[in-house]
């Protein structure tokens, strides 16, 4: 994916300010459910903003990292150590569209194999199909850059919606033990039943988690829990292809070498 037009674009120009997509946290520990409900939702509010919905009609239209463009911003012969390299990211999609949003999952490093260092670079999402990458040059000699897309946006939003939408994937089991009998019940943390429920709370960050109660026994005999996987699956059989890897999809991002100086 990597171009070596040499663009003249001014950085200030895209150094535009994002939003942090954490909340501004206090000190001061929470005092009750309510306060405790309303910094959850804050917090999911936030990165429901961040990953939207980003439906698709064909794997065509989401990002390729083939046809997507790289090009270094104000590029220099010999850079110094402790300068910032800042690379101007247009993804496009299979056809050679430009993407019109952002939200996809990319992976910038900077590498040196003769000193066997590595350190992740920093990249801004623009949410227009253009992305900031701005890596710091902390070694003298030959670094190696890379940008890995690891999910476009589609599958990314496929991925948080597939999250949210139920808590089904996993079976738990609880283990009920009463002197030299025992019991195994349904647990989880969302159970759909009519029977009496153990509630077991996290005082800490207020969440619950739940077992069938068995007759004869108290709640505070639950001593094991087991866990298998459920054969479901939230996601379509169009969304499941974006996740399939090819061998050699997983370089497909290479970037030239800098030269940095002392």
């Amino acid at each position: 994916l990597w171009s070596t037009l040499n663009l003249s674009i001014s950085i200030h120009y895209w150094n535009n300010s994002t939003k942090s997509v954490f909340p501004k946290t206090s000190p001061i520990p929470l005092k009750s459910l309510t306060e405790t409900e309303l910094r959850i939702k804050e917090i999911i509010e936030k990165l429901d903003q961040q990953i939207p919905p980003r439906p698709f009609t064909h794997v065509n239209t989401t990002t390729s990292a083939t046809h997507s463009i790289a090009t270094i911003l104000n590029p220099q012969d010999t850079y110094c150590r402790g300068d910032q390299l800042d690379i101007l990211l247009e993804v496009r999609d299979h056809l050679g569209h430009r993407k019109q949003y952002g939200g996809d999952f990319l992976r910038a490093r900077m590498s040196s194999r003769a000193l066997m260092a590595g350190a992740s670079g920093k990249v801004t999402d623009f949410n227009n199909g253009t992305y900031l990458v701005s890596f710091t040059l902390f070694w003298e000699g030959q670094v190696s850059l890379s940008l890995l897309l690891i999910h476009p946006s589609e599958g990314a939003s496929a991925l948080w919606r597939a999250r949210n939408q139920g808590y089904n994937k996993i079976i738990f089991k609880g283990k009920f033990v009463n002197g030299t009998s025992h019991v195994f019940t349904e647990c989880g943390l969302t159970l759909n039943s009519s029977a009496e429920l153990c509630e077991y709370l996290d005082n800490r960050d207020q969440e619950a988690f739940y077992c069938v109660k068995p007759q004869h026994m108290p709640c505070e005999a639950l001593t094991h829990m087991t866990t298998r996987n459920r054969e479901i699956s939230y996601l379509t059989d169009k969304e499941k292809s974006l996740f399939h890897r090819m061998a050699c999809g997983e370089t497909s991002i290479v970037g030239n070498q800098v030269q940095s100086g002392s």
